[in-house]
């Protein structure tokens, strides 16, 4: 990992891990599908979309230093079909 943004990054790759690290550890307690869904709905309503894209390609290169739900959570950013604008609540439990 690199210890600042470069090369066009819009935030250095480790605090974008250490941040969705941090989501995943708040949706943690809930129920597997609603822990990825919360996750999802979190990065897809408050990141800056050049983040998830970093986010996605760090996945795609293998997702080093990543929580398997948090990638499981991210995963779900390429599914068009939950894809509504805006928060619209936390995951139902």
């Amino acid at each position: 990992m690199t210890s600042g943004a470069q090369n066009g990054e819009v935030m250095a790759l480790e605090r974008i891990v250490v941040m969705a690290n941090q989501i995943g550890d708040f949706f943690a307690p809930y129920p597997l599908e609603r822990r990825a869904e919360g996750i999802r709905n979190h990065l897809r309503t408050y990141w800056d979309p050049r983040m998830r894209d970093e986010l996605l390609e760090h996945i795609a290169s293998g997702g080093a230093g990543l929580a398997p739900h948090v990638i499981a959570g991210a995963k779900l950013l390429r599914d068009d079909s939950h894809a509504k604008p805006g928060y619209y609540g936390p995951p139902k439990a």
